[in-house]
């Protein structure tokens, strides 16, 4: 077999065109125009009547057709500085601003919508941060005092405020626990506090009454003043549930291994949480189970007043009671906001409106 010899491919004769293409890519191409800024007579006239427009003073306007004459990157070199600059005068005039303080209008309408929250026949939680965020709603929507637009925006605001809630809300809830605990405990020794010593419930005969407990409790969130939350069944009954769960630390039944805890309030958040589950089994029928967490609620009451007492003189009133004309209102108004959001819905925040106070008069 005869070697295979590779054959080259002829060289054909190169044309005026093939030269002219080898000196194109011998040549840098040229940057596109929109990447150097280029000024002319026309340019520096139009950025000094513009600079004089928005008021530049005549050593920026100076500085502005410097800038204009820069290159590219000295430009950018100056935007970022500019930058920084800008930022370390804001930092600045930030530490130097007084620290935003709570005035009394505020602090008078975030107590009142703390207040109004745990005793809310619609509240699902008395601890945790859903409860704060329902009072941080009301005051976005409201602007209550010195809250006025924009003030949700400074870090150091908001904290102020989110911590003065908290202490609202730990405050109301250690008056509630104290009248409960007052309620059924034999009283400590006049000037004798032992925090070893256990404590020990009364005679059954002499607990306070379940009506006159929560006017109690009432009347202690509202100050001594006029009373601002309405006294209804439905807040005897949650009250009713807070009682029992005391009751049953102080006897020592609480099941543990159930229960996970034996923190008061968790306690009493995991048996709401337990009724309105019981309340959804097998249903969906929204109507239904409102009838099903009332009468859950009506069993905790009628066994509180069968185990502590009740003054027929002093029945629990079938309609709301308050020696504030606008309580009932206010607290009608916190039970619907509630029962939206238990309920997957979220009321619109709606528009801002600087210095309203929702259902109070005089607050400001």
């Amino acid at each position: 077999m005869s070697a295979v010899t590779p054959t080259s491919t002829p060289h054909r004769k190169r044309t005026v065109h093939d030269a002219q293409l080898d000196d194109d890519d011998s040549e840098t191409p040229p940057l596109p125009g929109a990447l150097v800024l280029q000024t002319n007579g026309n340019h520096l006239r139009m950025m000094s009547s513009y600079a004089t427009r928005k008021r530049l003073r005549p050593e920026q306007l100076a500085e502005v057709e410097s800038f204009l004459r820069d290159p590219p990157a000295v430009q950018m070199a100056k935007i970022f500085i500019d930058m920084k600059a800008t930022k370390n005068a804001l930092d600045k005039f930030q530490a130097a601003k007084p620290q935003f303080e709570i005035n009394a209008a505020l602090k008078a309408n975030l107590t009142r919508a703390v207040n109004a929250i745990l005793c809310s026949s619609q509240v699902t939680h008395y601890k945790g941060d859903s409860t704060k965020s329902e009072v941080q709603t009301l005051l976005f929507r409201h602007r209550w005092g010195n809250f006025v637009i924009g003030t949700e925006h400074d870090k150091s605001s908001m904290d102020t405020v989110t911590k003065f809630i908290a202490d609202v809300f730990t405050q109301s809830r250690s008056i509630m626990k104290k009248e409960i605990v007052k309620s059924v405990e034999v009283a400590a020794s006049s000037g004798k506090k032992n925090s070893d010593a256990k404590p020990a419930l009364r005679p059954d005969d002499t607990h306070t009454t379940i009506y006159q407990l929560t006017k109690i409790i009432v009347h202690k969130l509202c100050g001594g003043k006029n009373i601002s939350i309405p006294i209804t069944p439905a807040l005897c009954s949650r009250i009713a549930v807070m009682r029992k769960w005391h009751v049953k630390k102080v006897l020592n039944t609480v099941n543990v291994k159930k229960t996970k805890t034996l923190d008061y309030w968790e306690l009493v958040d995991l048996d709401l949480r337990d009724i309105r589950e019981a309340a959804r089994k097998d249903t969906t029928d929204a109507v239904e189970i409102a009838k099903r967490v009332a009468r859950a609620f009506n069993s905790v009451l009628e066994k509180d007043r069968k185990h502590h007492g009740s003054n027929p003189s002093e029945e629990i009133p079938d309609a709301a009671i308050a020696t504030d004309d606008a309580g009932i209102s206010f607290q009608a108004d916190i039970d619907n906001m509630l029962e939206a959001r238990s309920g997957g819905q979220d009321l619109p925040v709606g528009q801002e409106t600087e210095g309203e106070s929702l259902g109070t008069e005089g607050s400001h």
